[in-house]
């Protein structure tokens, strides 16, 4: 495997991703099950880390760049992520507006919001099913969802303290080193 084989999947994702949270499931898919990058766990682990983050995609992509192929893998996959809208920002930026306008566009934003969510539900799941290892883990699971929804707690206050009563609750498995 190379760095461009890296970039170029990175480059793929952020073409198909629609921005931020929507390219989870792809990226899983791309890192973990076609090409083994990283394993489900070490992904999941990523993927928590990166959301206390700025730029979480950002974060995960360099992660398993690295992981993938050392400091240029980590290079290789953060241009990825980037050059792709930046080439698209910049061809498109002068007809912007125009394209705005049509109805055909407003139809896909629609639908391809649609889609993120039901990909991003598929990604939670999976995630889920390789975390939550008990009754222990599953309430707090519950608490956080609850907590999000019915509070105006900050996120990342919630996903602390996940982390936190996690932690008390136990798990040789994820509290093993990467590796």
């Amino acid at each position: 495997m190379t760095t461009w084989t890296i970039f170029w999947r990175f480059g793929l994702i952020s073409l198909l991703a629609f921005g931020g949270g929507a390219g989870t499931p792809l990226i899983e898919r791309i890192a973990v099950r076609e090409t083994g990058w990283i394993t489900e766990r070490e992904f999941g682990v990523a993927l928590a880390f990166a959301q206390v983050l700025p730029g979480p995609v950002m974060s995960v992509a360099t992660f398993i760049g690295y992981r993938a192929a050392g400091l240029t893998g980590a290079l290789a996959a953060t241009l990825g992520v980037f050059f792709v809208p930046w080439v698209l920002a910049a061809v498109t930026a002068r007809h912007l507006g125009r394209l705005a306008r049509h109805r055909w566009l407003s139809g896909f934003r629609r639908g391809a919001a649609a889609a993120a969510v039901g990909l991003l539900g598929v990604t939670a799941l999976s995630l889920a099913r390789h975390s939550l290892e008990g009754w222990a883990h599953l309430a707090i699971a519950a608490a956080a969802f609850l907590l999000a929804l019915g509070t105006r707690l900050h996120p990342a206050w919630i996903l602390l303290g996940g982390a936190f009563f996690g932690m008390l609750a136990g798990s040789p498995r994820m509290l093993a080193p990467l590796g």
